[in-house]
């Protein structure tokens, strides 16, 4: 039998010769247009012997398809109905795909119960570019802490450049292709690959009219309510198929909740009582300095849709137009329990019933009289967060004569990420509190000997004084693109056709706080009122609920929490919100690149050969505008100097560099505001070759040069997320970011087989190995800073020595293999299993952020006419998150079990169940063994229970 060529497809039953539907395909963002003639095409060939399939199989049978005629090394997830994908957004399908993790957070807030990110190879997130039909998606979170801070703070959090899948509801998929070898055609950005999502096109429509609906409920154990989940599909063509208009819309609805703790340690300090008594025996000793149980309540709308009109204008020239919008409310209460010992001891308390095991402190008790405030309130209320992305594209396909083939796209993509923060905090005086604790991966157990009452927060003046505060942000992230491709083929020889195109786009990030408003400024002008000036915070009668923490383990004790109602009323009517001394220093930014790029590719092929060779070059040139936070001009009752005076604006002069901007008046400090411009241009040469060995083995090969840049607030973060702990070393941390940071950039090398065996059958193995000459990691300088962390009753706010992480490049490698498989195996069942390894570090050698070195997905499917269903296993085994304080953290091994059920009522009616998280999984953070202190200890134990979707589709 002849083999196919480079011009020539393959059916996974039988190979197939058309030439056209090759070259279609092989383009890069090919529309799901496309991906539907080639899989009509093989169902239609009077040469191919095989049963049309429907469902489960059918979709199977395209993606192995569409991946064995891919040049690259790939991955197809392909979706046959609305709705009929047993995932609830792209990243749950990605989330079985070799080589490919999710995560359920996008950083220092820790996970939930939705798949957030998707990141590739042991790689971070933002080392994996996602386009939808080729074409740029902007991205936006509603968590504050990943709106604008981080990069190099807790976690990794901040403006990345990873796309929040969030956003991206499973309906909208037609098929999402990850292409894990580079080609020079593609959008540079994804270093260790490329998801493109490929959504629906009108001319794609097998009839005049079609309709599609699915109506669903959604059941979260935890939050034990149900809400509604709707979505609808409407495609028409004219009669000669030369015009048709496409209507997706969506409207999902759902409750989470989430049970935390967050485990602190530190070491007692020899200069406190508890480190002086019984001789010093304690002095040095670690111990839990902290425990924060947090109930989190949220209800998410994801709400939006998709609009298109194609037309085929004459029969080789096409045009398409799409718009598409989606919105996620995400208003929620973050009302947390806190202990703290390390208050306690601040305050002149002695430990009693004390254990001391390997070295560090077990269990404690804390009487907590008088002064000591060892356990507090506090409450996070967001009632307007929210995030939201669309885009609006234009692209064309014009075959010019039979050997020349002309394309283009234009257009713009827009998200915004919004938060109106209200935080505030409630000491419980005289509340004797202690702790056990249970093991290095257990949660600690919390002791309230003699209860938490909430008429304790009336019992001293000032009470409701820690730090409370309202907060505005708001991030922005836009781009404007056009591109313009054009592909010469050839009749005869080894090259088979040419492809050249330019690109250019505008990209804008932008990261705004107008407000963090808090007490008011004394009328001195020096500081603020005194918190016992102002009414106490009402409590409102919340407890926290009697199952709080039972999937988590022995949490212990929790009491009461101050309602959200109360929260915000308080801090409406008592909170001052001038803008000038309420101004942050820190969560401003703007980054601003423009992209110019061009390519050419040559594609190649000669009876068992096939594949393509080009180069990229792209120039980058950016611009940075962050603030840096300024030691000087600190007003205090004696030097003279207020806020937003001339005394202090002179006392900062002389450390504002050439080309700042001085702003003073700020509670914040004073800080200057400068804009750092870079440029750099790189060529970027790329090969993917495939040797058809047999009609059933392919062997593949790819080599590229590959580039991305550092996440926007790696290069644009200003100097935040302070803390001081006086139990700790260092004592003051802050983070930030550099806007010096140059492009990530790696040789990524990739060798496979494939052995497709029998009919919708693979067994594939692939190596892999990516090697960063320039990769942005963590590092660490001291700096005299203004720590607004620091209590008033250590003389706080004041210019302290600290520790500030930032990111600078270094260099790493990811190396690994992956193995898939998945066949159909008697009356109706099938198995699909896939396993990698990688063994991912920085020069350090740190593991990279996000690798985890095993990972694995095992599941089955049974279909038949009637009724089908699937149930899947996916694990991932730790993974390093980024720091917390100055500590390697490190999200635990965890696997989630998913399942769905369909029941064909009727040709038009299906009842469906889905159901995600069915083995409740907990989620666990830890910090590795450091100087500070010698073992590894659990930092974060979260846990949001299972969901349940049932419901009905419709077709039409």
């Amino acid at each position: 039998m002849e083999m196919a060529a480079n011009n020539k497809t393959y059916d996974v039953h039988h190979p197939l010769n058309p030439m056209a539907i090759a070259v279609a395909c092989a383009i890069l963002g090919a529309t799901a247009s496309a991906s539907a003639q080639t899989a009509q095409t093989a169902h239609d060939g009077p040469a191919v012997q095989q049963v049309e399939v429907t469902g489960i199989r059918a979709s199977k049978q395209k993606s192995l398809e569409k991946k064995r005629n891919n040049d690259t090394m790939s991955e197809v997830v392909t979706a046959e109905d609305v709705g009929k994908m047993p995932d609830k957004n792209v990243a749950d399908a990605l989330q079985k795909l070799p080589g490919v993790n999710t995560l359920a957070g996008s950083g220092g807030q820790g996970g939930y119960d939705e798949n957030d990110r998707v990141s590739m190879r042991g790689t971070s997130p933002s080392l994996s570019l996602t386009t939808i039909n080729g074409h740029s998606v902007a991205t936006a979170d509603w968590d504050a802490s990943d709106q604008l801070a981080g990069g190099a703070g807790s976690s990794g959090s901040g403006a990345a450049r990873s796309v929040s899948f969030l956003l991206l509801p499973s309906e909208i998929v037609s098929q999402v292709i990850v292409h894990k070898s580079a080609e020079a055609d593609q959008v540079e950005g994804g270093v260790a690959g490329a998801v493109d999502i490929i959504t629906r096109r009108p001319l794609d429509g097998k009839k005049p009219f079609s309709a599609e609906a699915s109506v669903q409920g959604v059941y979260s154990d935890l939050a034990g309510k149900t809400n509604p989940q709707l979505a609808a599909f409407l495609n028409w063509t004219n009669a000669n198929r030369t015009a048709g208009v496409m209507l997706q819309v969506f409207d999902q609805k759902r409750n989470v909740r989430r049970d935390s703790q967050q485990i602190t340690w530190g070491r007692i300090g020899a200069a406190t009582n508890a480190g002086r008594a019984n001789g010093g025996a304690l002095a040095g000793t670690p111990f839990v300095s902290e425990v924060i149980e947090s109930l989190f309540q949220q209800q998410r709308k994801r709400t939006g849709g998709l609009l298109g009109a194609e037309f085929k204008v004459t029969d080789d020239f096409t045009i398409n137009a799409d718009i598409f919008r989606s919105k996620l409310d995400a208003s929620y209460a973050n009302n947390r329990f806190v202990m703290r010992p390390t208050n306690s001891i601040a305050g002149g308390v002695v430990p009693t019933n004390v254990t001391v095991a390997n070295g560090a402190v077990t269990s404690a008790q804390f009487d907590n009289t008088g002064a000591a405030t060892g356990t507090q309130l506090e409450s996070q209320v967001n009632p307007s967060a929210a995030s939201r992305t669309g885009y609006e594209n234009v692209d064309f396909k014009w075959r010019v004569n039979d050997a020349l083939r002309v394309t283009g796209r234009g257009g713009s993509t827009k998200a915004e990420g919004d938060t109106y923060l209200y935080w505030n905090y409630a000491f419980l005086p005289n509340t004797a509190t202690g702790y056990v604790y249970n093991g290095p991966n257990d949660p600690v157990t919390v002791l309230l000997p003699n209860g938490a009452a909430a008429a304790n927060l009336t019992s001293n003046p000032g009470n409701s004084g820690a730090d409370q505060s309202y907060s505005l942000q708001h991030s922005e992230d836009r781009e404007h693109y056009g591109q313009l491709d054009a592909e010469y083929s050839f009749e005869s020889g080894f090259v088979n056709s040419v492809k050249v195109g330019v690109r250019g786009s505008d990209h804008k990030r932008t990261g705004t706080r107008p407000l963090k408003a808090g007490l008011p400024e004394n009328a001195a002008q020096n500081g603020q009122v005194s918190a016992a000036s102002l009414p106490v915070i009402g409590w409102g009668g919340a407890q926290f609920p009697s199952d709080f923490g039972s999937n988590l383990g022995a949490t212990g004790a929790t009491g009461p929490y101050i309602s959200p109602d109360a929260v915000v009323a308080w801090s409406q009517a008592n909170l001052n919100a001038n803008d000038a001394f309420n101004k942050p220093v820190a969560g401003v930014f703007t980054v601003k690149e423009k992209v110019k790029s061009g390519y050419v590719m040559a594609r190649f092929g000669s009876d068992r050969w096939r594949g393509n060779a080009g180069v990229r070059l792209v120039r980058t040139e950016t611009s940075v505008t962050t603030n840096t936070g300024l030691p000087c001009g600190v007003p205090t009752a004696t030097n003279g100097i207020t806020y937003g005076s001339a005394a202090q604006a002179t006392a900062c002069a002389g450390f504002v560099p050439a080309g700042g901007t001085l702003t003073t008046g700020s509670r914040f400090g004073n800080f200057y505001t400068l804009t750092t411009d870079s440029s750099y241009t790189k060529a970027l040469p790329s090969m993917n070759l495939v040797y058809d060995a047999t009609k059933d083995l392919v062997l593949r090969t790819a080599a590229a040069r590959v580039m991305s840049r550092p996440d926007y607030s790696a290069l644009g973060a200003s100097i935040s997320g302070f803390a001081y702990n006086p139990a700790a070393i260092p004592v003051s941390t802050a983070s930030g970011g550099n806007a010096k940071l140059g492009p990530v950039l790696a040789n990524n090398y990739n060798l496979g087989v494939e052995w497709y065996f029998q009919p919708r059958s693979l067994l594939s193995a692939q190596l892999f190995y990516i090697d960063f000459d320039a990769l942005v990691g963590s590092g660490t300088s001291t700096q005299q800073l203004l720590n607004t962390a620091v209590p008033a009753s250590l003389g706080g706010p004041q210019v302290v020595s600290t520790v500030v992480s930032s990111p600078v490049m270094t260099t790493g490698r990811s190396k690994g293999i992956e193995f898939g498989y998945e066949q159909p195996v008697w009356g109706g069942f099938g198995i699909q299993a896939n396993y990698t390894y990688v063994d991912a570090k920085e020069a350090s050698g740190l593991p990279m952020l996000g690798a985890s070195r095993n990972s694995y997905t095992a599941g089955g499917f049974y279909e038949n006419d009637k009724f089908s269903a699937r149930l899947v296993y996916s694990w991932r085994g730790a993974a390093r998150t980024g720091l917390y304080g100055l500590s390697q953290n490190y999200a635990a091994a965890s696997g989630t079990v998913a399942a769905s059920l369909n029941y064909s009522l009727t040709e038009a009616i299906t009842l469906t169940f889905e159901g995600l998280n069915l083995n409740n999984p907990t989620l666990r953070y830890y910090n590795a063994a450091d100087a500070n202190i010698p073992f590894a200890a659990t930092t974060a134990l979260h846990s949001s229970g299972r969901q349940y979707y049932f419901g009905a589709r419709f077709k039409y």
